[in-house]
């Protein structure tokens, strides 16, 4: 019998991460059986690169990673052991871009507030101070939260009509809007769905027999887990069901906590 290569797919914010504190203690126990069995796992945030590099020294992790909701994939050179097609290469890593530039994004944001009057406020509106008094990150946080490649983070001034008259505009102008759990998105033809199959054909390549397993909390996470084999959802109270992903188990609570839970369940019960 082949043992197939389980590889993990997980969101940061309100899911490995609390969302209030960034903590991941209280997933120790499932880390530890992640990295004793040798099983890939795939930060796939809406976080920036920078962000992402933190955790992943934190986390002692040393496999690729999935930046701002599927803008890029960024791999560590030499991690495969086969040739592959990629974009560019920035320091440690070959790079695949998916996603639009930052400076376009900026631009058909700021065409929207023109076109509907609607007030928009985006982290490349807000200096580091006013970030870190609204979100409670530290300084250096809020600056590797600025640097921003691929994605916009917003808030909408207003309810839901203003919202749905934003993600409307957004669409129109062939953009993308998710909505992350706490701030909105725009992006370009990217999605965290898009960069997961990448990399799962990658790994098929390398191990050929591979088990996706993928794990989030918010609306954004939907194209992932519909990509992976075994989806994972962490449900706040009260919350709809995501009835379309197939096969999914559910988690009632988020954050570490339930991560540990999630990951202890599914990998041990993942052959």
């Amino acid at each position: 019998m082949i043992t197939r290569k389980r590889v993990i797919f997980t969101d940061l914010d309100g899911t490995l991460l609390d969302q209030e504190t960034c903590s991941f203690e209280a997933a120790q126990t499932a880390l530890r059986l992640i990295r004793s069995e040798g099983i890939p796992l795939i930060l796939c945030s809406s976080k920036t690169r920078s962000e992402i590099e933190r955790y992943r020294r934190r986390l002692e992790n040393t496999h690729p990673f999935i930046s701002e909701n599927g803008g890029a994939i960024f791999i560590p050179k030499g991690y495969f052991s086969f040739p592959f097609p990629y974009g560019k290469e920035l320091n440690q890593y070959v790079v695949l871009e998916l996603g639009t530039s930052y400076p376009a994004i900026l631009d058909a944001l700021e065409s929207i507030r023109r076109e509907i009057g609607v007030k928009i406020t985006g982290f490349s509106d807000l200096t580091e101070e006013e970030l870190s008094a609204l979100t409670g990150m530290g300084l250096d946080e809020a600056r590797y939260a600025k640097q921003r490649e691929y994605d916009e983070a917003f808030m909408v001034e207003g309810g839901k009509e203003e919202i749905e008259r934003v993600k409307k505009k957004i669409q129109e102008k062939g953009m993308n809007y998710t909505w992350g759990g706490r701030f909105h998105h725009i992006l370009g033809k990217n999605d965290k769905g898009k960069a997961v199959r990448i990399l799962k054909a990658l790994y098929e390549n390398e191990y050929f027999s591979v088990l996706t397993i993928g794990i989030g909390d918010s609306l954004n996470d939907l194209p992932m887990l519909l990509a992976v084999e075994k989806p994972v959802f962490l449900q706040r109270e009260g919350e709809p069901t995501p009835s379309e992903v197939p096969n999914l188990t559910l988690i009632q609570g988020v954050g570490p906590r339930a991560w540990n839970e999630a990951m202890l369940r599914v990998i041990l019960n993942a052959h």
